[in-house]
């Protein structure tokens, strides 16, 4: 049985925790680590979550069977067009990004056809962004988004659900326009929001002194204001189909929500309001603690691994 080589570009917590998750299985799988600084990738290294950091972008994608893009989506075309021209035949391609329809369309342009691309998107909760969050348990019992092209090749797609098997994650295939429009609304609105709040009381002349008196709450509204700003600008200007018709959306809601708050007979309506919010925020925290969104009806149903493991493996022999 061959030795199947992954490289992971992009050390932060999701490219380390993937490599710390490989790792711990018995398959021959050989995890080279790429990262621009590269002593963020040599840590991955002292971590056990790779094998080898590679400083040179290309040494470490051209012997490679699988590469994952654990970069933000302003980095993705950069990349694809650096290592298009040094890709091993049949090399299988993803990322990790929330926006599918902008790197299917990249990777349709500029790989050669002997590389398949399958885009991917974890659904996770991390601590923090960089390795020094990694766990080799931040996938386990989490949906793994694929987002296949409708001509993408078969053994492509199996070699990423046995990828997300190893991770110990379920497989959630949607179409990409689709997977796009859903994270509009629960990932993107939700960093907007934190922005324009943070923005808001940065203009109001108390805010000096009211940040002194910030706790949990605020942490956790304003916790989308994180990050590269470059990374978040692209990352929104990708998705304006959907965000503006979402922005739309929270401005009425908020409008009401003020207009209740003045009126003489608002109380009642008020209280219906954020009763609303409340009851269903709570059963939506229900559901992901009893893992209801990684059922049969959400899923797809799993290969039998051991066919599936020794169809990944032997791919290269």
């Amino acid at each position: 049985m061959t030795e199947f080589t992954v490289t992971i570009v992009g050390t932060g917590v999701i490219g380390t925790s993937m490599g710390l998750a490989l790792k711990q299985h018995k398959e021959p799988i050989r995890v080279l680590g790429h990262d621009k600084d590269l002593l963020r990738a040599k840590e991955g290294v002292k971590m056990g979550a790779f094998d080898r950091a590679e400083w040179n972008l290309v040494n470490a994608c051209e012997k490679a069977d699988l590469i994952v893009l654990a970069i933000p989506l302003s980095g993705i075309r950069f990349t694809l067009e650096a290592i298009a021209k040094d890709l091993k035949q049949g090399v299988v391609i993803t990322d990790t990004t929330p926006n599918k329809v902008d790197t299917l369309a990249w990777a349709q342009e500029l790989l050669p056809e002997h590389a398949h691309f399958v885009g991917g998107n974890p659904i996770v909760q991390p601590a923090g962004t960089g390795y020094e969050h990694a766990s080799a348990d931040l996938f386990r019992g989490r949906l793994y988004c694929l987002t296949p092209a409708a001509t993408a090749n078969e053994t492509a797609v199996e070699t990423m659900l046995a990828m997300v098997s190893l991770l110990g994650a379920a497989p959630f295939f949607l179409d990409p326009a689709e997977h796009d429009g859903l994270m509009a609304a629960v990932e993107h609105l939700p960093a907007m929001l934190s922005v324009a709040l943070v923005n808001t009381l940065l203009e109001q002349g108390a805010w000096n002194e009211g940040r002194k008196l910030a706790g949990s709450l605020f942490e956790h509204v304003s916790a989308g204001a994180v990050g590269d700003p470059d990374a978040l600008k692209e990352a929104w200007l990708s998705q304006q189909t959907n965000l503006p018709r979402l922005v739309d959306a929270l401005i009425r809601q908020l409008t009401a929500l003020r207009d209740l708050l003045v009126a003489e007979d608002g109380g009642e309506p008020l209280a219906q309001a954020i009763d609303r919010a409340v009851v269903e925020r709570a059963s939506w925290q229900k559901d992901v603690r009893e893992g209801k969104f990684i059922g049969p009806e959400v899923t797809t149903p799993p290969l039998e691994k051991q066919g599936l493991f020794k169809r990944l493996f032997g791919i290269r022999r």
